[in-house]
């Protein structure tokens, strides 16, 4: 059984659909490390030796096509941690990903995270999932779809659109469309491209759970 972990209820909720009876189960963390501490010690935390991934969306700090999903071969923190996934066929993956405590909102932000950290894909999670999963000897990996390029900006205030548990806060939306309207185009960019990374991290996720390796990050670009 393959057991998947989405920070944010929106991924959860798509992903099950599309993994609907594959034997797989879901659950949605919330975000950032308090998130992923708070399941990985919660009643409905996997078992050791379970095979547990960490789904979702992330933004690039590489050249990465948009809408496309990255299986990182290594996960690093801000500091000097380095985990190297053990599902079989994650860690002979190519790409790193930096799991930071805050969003990287600009082209500029992604840049210095860039030059800093060596990593092609940014997330808020991945080091803390990484950090549980060693602790809890299971078998894991990452899978992140591309939501955002590293020429792309993301809206101001986007981190607090959701609640802790994962939960979009549909007011925080509205008042920021209220703010600015000109900001509906980019939310359906963003919308848009989310989706379609999202379907990517399904087809990444059926390669890891059948061990076909080649086929795990297909699609991507440097």
């Amino acid at each position: 059984m393959l057991h998947v972990v989405c920070p944010l209820e929106f991924e959860r909720s798509v992903l099950a659909r599309l993994g609907r009876n594959r034997g797989w189960t879901f659950a949605c963390s919330g975000p950032g490390a308090t998130g992923i501490d708070r399941w990985a010690v919660g009643p409905d935390a996997p078992p050791p030796g379970a095979r547990v991934v960490l789904a979702g969306l992330a933004g690039a700090i590489a050249p990465l096509d948009a809408s496309k999903a990255v299986v990182p071969g290594k996960v690093i923190d801000g500091a000097e941690g380095a985990w190297v996934p053990t599902l079989p066929g994650a860690a002979s993956q190519p790409l790193c990903c930096v799991g930071l405590d805050h969003v990287l909102g600009s082209v500029e932000a992604k840049d210095r995270a860039a030059r800093a950290h060596h990593a092609d894909i940014v997330d808020m999670e991945s080091a803390a999932f990484a950090r549980a999963a060693e602790a809890r000897q299971w078998q894991w990996a990452v899978v992140r779809g591309i939501s955002d390029t590293v020429d792309e900006s993301l809206p101001k205030g986007i981190e607090g659109w959701v609640d802790d548990r994962g939960r979009l806060r549909i007011w925080h939306v509205v008042r920021a469309l209220m703010a600015n309207p000109f900001l509906l185009r980019r939310l359906h960019r963003l919308r848009t491209q989310s989706h379609a990374g999202l379907a990517a991290a399904d087809a990444a996720l059926r390669a890891l759970d059948a061990g076909r390796t080649a086929a795990i990050n297909a699609g991507t670009s440097r």
